[in-house]
């Protein structure tokens, strides 16, 4: 699991003590796929903005790097 997205997710009391493989690792998998559509959503909703191209794909880079979230 991402390395920010387990940090939010343990925030979050949706993981405790992550130690995969175990009971949760099935719903962490979901949870974590779920995450990284969101994200993915997130960086998909930047690309009308296409006024500055640049500045648009620096910010969409820094997202995906961010949460570590591959398109």
């Amino acid at each position: 699991m991402n390395t920010r997205i387990r940090e939010l997710a343990e925030q979050n009391g949706f993981i405790h003590n992550w130690q995969p493989p175990g009971e949760q690792y099935e719903k962490l998998q979901t949870l974590e796929k779920f995450a990284e559509l969101i994200v993915a959503e997130c960086i998909n909703c930047l690309k009308p903005l296409s006024r500055n191209h640049s500045m648009v794909g620096a910010a969409q880079d820094t997202i995906r790097e961010h949460f570590g979230v591959l398109e």
